[in-house]
This record gives C-alpha cells, structure tokens and sequence, in this order.
C-alpha cells in the first residue's frame, strides 16, 4: 500500500498542495513553522480521519478556508479522499463511495506514526500500551475487532448497573456472561499476537542498538491464577462502592522493561527513540509477513535525539522493509548522504506552507510544485 499522488486543500498553514510522493522516503524539511508536520498531519488524517492528537482535529482547518480536503491514489486501493466541514462534519470516499466504518478504513490503509506522543508508550499510560498492542491484535485476528465491540458494549452496561444503586442480578449476569466470554477471547489473542510479535521485536531492536535486556511481558489485567469470573465476584461489593469493574482486559498492560526495570526510568531520551521505532517497525514488518499489506511510517523530526550512526541505522531498516515513508527534518543535511538507493528517495523543501521537490539530493535545485 502506497500512495501514489496527494493532494492538500485547506489544512492549516499549508497551500494547495499537488505531490507525487515516492513509494518508498519521502524527506519533508524546513525550518519549525514552516509546515513540514501539517504534510504527515495530512496523511494521517487522510487514512485515520484525525489528527495525531484528536483534540486537534477541528484545529486543522486553515483559517481561510471554507472546508478542508485530502485526496490521493493509492496502489492496491484506488482513490481516497477525506472531506471536513468547519462544523466538524465529514465524509470519507474510496473510490468515490461512502466509507461505512473507520475500522474499515484502518484494515485499508495501516498507517503508523513515529512523533513526540508516540514516547507515552514507554512513559504513559497502560491505555497508550493497550492502543499499541491492539492494532496489532486488529490487523492479525478476524473476529478481534467484534469481540472488542461486544466487550465494550458488555462493560458499559455492567458499569451502569454497578452506579444504578439498585442491581437486578438477572441482568447482571447476562451482562458479566457476555463479558467474561468476550474478555478471554481478547485476552488469548493479545496473548497469541505477544507471542509471534516479541522475536520479531527483538530482531528489529538488533539492527538499530546493542541493547540486549529489553524484554516485553504482558499483564492480562486480572490474577492470573484466578478464573475472571471468581475475580468478578470477590470483588463485586468494591465494584459497586467505585462503581466500575476492575478486573479484566481493560485494565491489561504490556511492560517494556530493562534489566525487570521500567525502560523509561534507565534508558535514555534517545535510545527510548530507539525501542519504540522497533516497535512500530516490528508491528509492520510482522503484518507485512503476515498479510503482505506495506504500512504507511508517518515520522515527524526523526533526527531528533538520535546521532548520526543511530540515523542512519534507522533509516536503512526503514528504506528495506518495503514501507512508505513520510518523515520530516529542520536540517536535509543527516539524510542526505546515507541512502542505499538514493534514487528511490523524494527530498521536499517546505517553506512558509509551500513545498519544493529537490530534484537532486544535496544540491539547490528546488521547482516549486
């Protein structure tokens, strides 16, 4: 999955935009503020109709503009095009027909992103490590995506009774019936996907660093020595005082430590860099093996925290996987130079929401698009 031309209208700082990209890295560089991030903002937004952070969504309109659009063709899909209103109202169209569901665009055009937030996998939450785990779990199991929808529909419900104050216990345990059938499916597969997933994640980490101790383990999100449904009940009262359920597969995490300590506590800002760009290459590299479907890598100031041979490392194992790449930099000058087939590699200039195409890697020779 590639996209072959892209078109921009109406985001931000930006101006209409016509690019044919490369299938393989394309370089966005430019001073901060020049625009450079609002090029991969508009990807995503094109394959996950939302920005990075979706509070920023209804931000991404320029403030000229009556409406924004982002449209391409992609090999293997055809035309796509994404449409927001300034009310907040929008439509996406693949090959000029409605898209009925967002997971139907996401199994379409796997898309991941590499930028600031991505570091809430080491440092956040186990929500942000729960998020980065199901995607690969959505893309790898069938019927994951509707046990999800059932679990969630089954929680929901289980929590509203719990705050109700006055339980009926016949529609409890329809509900607790529901949910533990559905939690221990998710929770088999995520145990399924971790254990196809770690040797590839390894693999990847080899050929960027020489740490050695990283290890992933997963936490289910109840005793697991317990069944869920002993769980549930020895914990019922308390449930009801918070009113919330506790346990199960929305209380799962995936640890990423070093030497049993949290990564984020020993490692440093740049070889944390590292251990998550061999995560999310990994998840590509084992969908791409797996389904022969290429991710689409949106990385924003990759240099950043990384020296000159860590650059490089990455970006030779980003140029082999087969993926395509929209990355951004302040300076051209680190990736200029490193390319095993630099012919294969579009360089950009941006520039006050423009963009130039540098014909010829490390020279001056810009033509505006």
């Amino acid at each position: 999955m590639s996209i072959r031309t892209l078109s921009i209208n109406g985001v931000r700082n930006l101006e209409s935009i016509d690019l044919s990209p490369s299938g393989t890295i394309n370089v966005f560089f430019g001073e901060n503020g020049s625009g450079k991030t609002s090029i991969i903002e508009s990807v995503h937004l094109l394959a996950m109709t939302r920005s990075f952070n979706q509070a920023r969504t209804r931000t991404a309109l320029s403030l000229d503009a009556d409406s924004l659009e982002v449209s391409g063709d992609l090999t293997d899909l055809g035309s796509l095009s994404y449409h927001r209103e300034p009310n907040g109202k929008y439509r996406v169209l693949i090959n000029h027909k409605p898209v009925q569901s967002i997971s139907t665009l996401a199994h379409s055009v796997p898309t991941q992103l590499i930028y600031s937030g991505t570091f809430s996998l080491l440092e956040g939450s186990p929500s942000d490590r729960r998020k980065f785990l199901d995607w690969g779990v959505f893309h790898e199991s069938e019927g994951f995506l509707e046990d999800w929808r059932l679990f969630q529909k089954c929680l929901k419900n289980r929590n509203s009774l719990l705050r109700s104050g006055k339980i009926d216990r016949s529609e409890l345990q329809v509900w607790e019936r529901g949910f533990i059938d559905t939690s221990v499916r998710i929770d088999q597969a995520r145990k399924e996907y971790l254990a196809i997933f770690s040797p590839v994640f390894k693999d990847i980490l080899s050929q960027l660093t020489d740490l050695e101790s990283v290890e992933l383990s997963y936490s289910r999100g109840w005793d697991k020595t317990r069944e869920l449904a002993d769980v549930l009940e020895s914990q019922k009262a308390r449930d009801c005082k918070i009113g919330y359920t506790q346990a199960g597969p929305q209380r799962a995490d995936l640890r990423i430590r070093v030497n049993r300590l949290n990564a984020v506590d020993v490692l440093s800002r740049g070889q944390q860099k590292l251990v998550i760009c061999a995560l999310k290459i990994a998840q590509s590299a084992l969908l791409q093996s797996q389904v022969t479907q290429p991710t689409i890598f949106l990385i924003d100031d990759l240099p950043s925290e990384l020296d000159e041979r860590h650059i490089k490392k990455l970006c030779r194992l980003l140029e082999n996987i087969g993926c395509q790449v929209f990355m951004t930099a302040v300076e051209s000058a680190p990736l200029v130079k490193i390319w095993q087939q630099p012919e294969q590699v579009r360089m950009f200039h941006v520039e006050h929401g423009s963009v130039s195409k540098v014909f010829n890697l490390g020279e001056n020779n810009d033509r505006k698009l």
